[in-house]
């Protein structure tokens, strides 16, 4: 099951940044702005928004087996029709159906975590699985420029067609796995007293501790998203040629990689609250380099977005997992809430970058997302706040989450 989710996982990276070594080009070619590229850019995470909550609850109701299949045929329609889309209204509703699918995949993962595996073995599925969209955006960045519109020669609308079949191969592979699956496990693909719905959400909304991560992830997905549709820009910016700004960024995905893997496992699980606030002050340091005239100083803060990036995701997750009133019964409910509230920051983000874009150029984004970055850092240290009271009464952390007892 790790491995089938991996796949969908990678076909959501894909699909995500398939694009983003391709803007410029696709902005030229359908006429369009930057601030319109950016809209482009936020029309899956606007769709996300209202869909993440109802997904959630979706989940928790069919199960894993087909709420991540649904998810994958979301996600290849999305990814088919990019390449036939003639204007911005097309290219805008395309890309928004990837919003129906990816909540389904963003709930599901760490759902399918939290019934497949245990507490010790957690945080490595957790990164194991991260590494899928990671590996999923490398391929474009590193392809697009360099290999396949060289091959397709410099058609954009071939290339997306290519990642395109990708994605429907996935949905043979992910019902293929989940169905021997379900055969062989039937009780767990769905929670035996699944929490009901809506009520389940707003229930864990009486939490300050999920408040306070709510506006957390808020902020990490302005963050993130900015960067995955931009980042290939703002490499040009500085200097560099579209096919090496390509290759830069799939570098930091690669690193992203890495951290991934090695990061949630080794961070204890009483420090992870203060992993998130240190990541994010990265995330502020890193922008601040990219603005700085020099290479070196770019290659740094790409190296320094790259490892931090590769955490955050799941070192969030892992977090969210051990909030108060958060269990198994009620995971899909709070991966909901969660994703909803990141996705506000993803609709936001990439749409305000590119408008401060069109103002200052990438650099008046830049100091956009250094801003953005830094109050995010300090909202994670009022979440250790928040979730320190439990800890200070004398009474031992919880390692097993409810429902699992």
């Amino acid at each position: 099951m790790l491995g089938a989710l991996w796949m969908v996982y990678f076909s959501f990276g894909l699909a995500v940044f398939s694009m983003a070594p391709l803007v410029e080009t696709i902005r030229e070619s359908l006429g369009m702005s930057k601030g319109a590229m950016g809209a482009v850019l936020g029309a899956w995470p606007l769709v996300y928004l209202v869909a993440a909550l109802p997904s959630g609850a979706l989940v928790d109701r069919l199960g894993l087996r087909r709420s991540l299949g649904i998810a994958t045929v979301l996600i290849s329609i999305s990814a088919l029709l990019r390449p036939i889309a003639g204007n911005f209204a097309a290219m805008f509703g395309a890309v928004a159906i990837f919003g129906l699918g990816g909540p389904l995949v963003s709930v599901g993962a760490p759902k399918l975590l939290s019934v497949w595996f245990d507490n010790k073995e957690r945080a490595l599925a957790m990164g194991i699985t991260m590494t899928a969209p990671a590996l999923g955006g490398v391929l474009p960045l590193v392809t697009a420029n360099s290999l396949l519109m060289p091959a397709f020669d410099q058609n954009w609308r071939t290339t997306l067609l290519a990642y395109a079949l990708i994605t429907v191969a996935v949905i043979a592979v992910w019902l293929l796995v989940a169905t021997a699956a379900e055969k062989i496990a039937p009780e767990v693909d769905r929670a035996i007293d699944p929490a009901p719905g809506f009520s389940g959400a707003w229930e864990l909304l009486s939490h300050r501790a999920v408040q306070i991560m709510l506006v957390v992830a808020l902020g990490m997905f302005f963050f993130t998203h900015s960067l995955n549709g931009w980042l290939p820009t703002v490499i040009e910016d500085r200097g560099f040629s579209s096919s090496v700004a390509g290759y830069l960024a799939g570098a930091v995905t690669a690193l992203g990689i890495i951290g991934a893997l090695l990061g949630p496992r080794a961070i204890p699980e009483s420090r992870r609250t203060s992993a998130m606030a240190a990541l994010f002050a990265l995330y502020g340091v890193a922008t601040v380099l990219l603005n700085v005239d020099g290479k070196p100083a770019t290659f740094v803060g790409l190296a320094i977005i790259g490892l931090s990036k590769g955490l955050a995701v799941p070192v969030a997750l892992l977090v969210l997992m051990q909030l108060p009133g958060v269990a198994q019964r009620n995971m899909g409910a709070a991966g909901g809430l969660f994703f909803t509230a990141g996705e506000a920051g993803g609709v936001t983000g990439p749409i305000l970058f590119g408008v401060f874009s069109d103002i200052g150029g990438s650099s008046a984004g830049l100091v956009l997302l250094a801003g953005v970055a830094m109050a995010t850092a300090v909202l994670a240290l009022l979440l250790r706040t928040a979730m320190a009271p439990p800890m200070a009464s004398g009474l031992p952390s919880r390692s097993t989450p409810p429902g699992l007892e």
